[in-house]
């Protein structure tokens, strides 16, 4: 765990401690194709798209003994486009993101601490506020931080370690509530 107190506890009086979170994050095509799913799935045009598969597949059960082959493969076509044909479309866009992206070559150093997020690789380096952040996503294998509808850091349960508590709580403390959508909270 690195936490790197910037004061300490004098006379019975407790200073604000200014807790720092440092994970270096390598993103593999199966964290990239986790996001990628949640990001197509969640938005309006995803769930329209399960619906129309959906009803496309019920209309194909329904007149499966009624309607002619044509009609049948065709619904069985609009059925499989979000169910089946889309996932497998994102899982080669992710592969194809992570493996010619040179970005993704080389492992990103984040620093987290209560003056914001510091995102290094070479000798470049990005520093954002939390106030920049326009929302946070925790599931199963991921915690993601928006800094807008479509962009943000990806960073991989797997890769936190022992400092994924930490970095919950430094999120808690400096995103809004509102905007943090985290296992564990309300």
């Amino acid at each position: 765990m690195d936490l790197k107190p910037a004061s300490v506890i004098r006379k019975g009086r407790s200073l604000k401690m200014d807790k720092r979170v440092n994970l270096k994050i390598e993103l593999k095509v199966s964290e990239m194709y986790e996001f990628l799913l949640r990001h197509a799935y969640t938005s309006v045009a995803g769930l329209v798209g399960v619906g129309i598969s959906l009803v496309a597949f019920v209309f194909f059960l329904i007149s499966l003994n009624k309607s002619d082959a044509y009609q049948n493969i065709l619904l069985l076509l609009i059925a499989s486009l979000f169910t089946i044909v889309n996932p497998i479309q994102l899982r080669f866009k992710a592969k194809q993101q992570v493996c010619l992206n040179p970005m993704f070559k080389i492992p990103l150093d984040y620093e987290f601490s209560d003056n914001g997020i510091v995102v290094k690789q070479n000798d470049q380096q990005a520093e954002l506020s939390w106030n920049d952040t326009f929302k946070v996503v925790e599931t199963n294998k991921l915690v993601i931080i928006y800094f807008s509808k479509v962009t943000g850091y990806i960073l991989p349960k797997s890769q936190m370690g022992d400092q994924k508590s930490d970095l919950m709580d430094l999120i808690r403390s400096h995103v809004d509530e509102k905007k943090c959508k985290l296992k564990g909270s309300k």
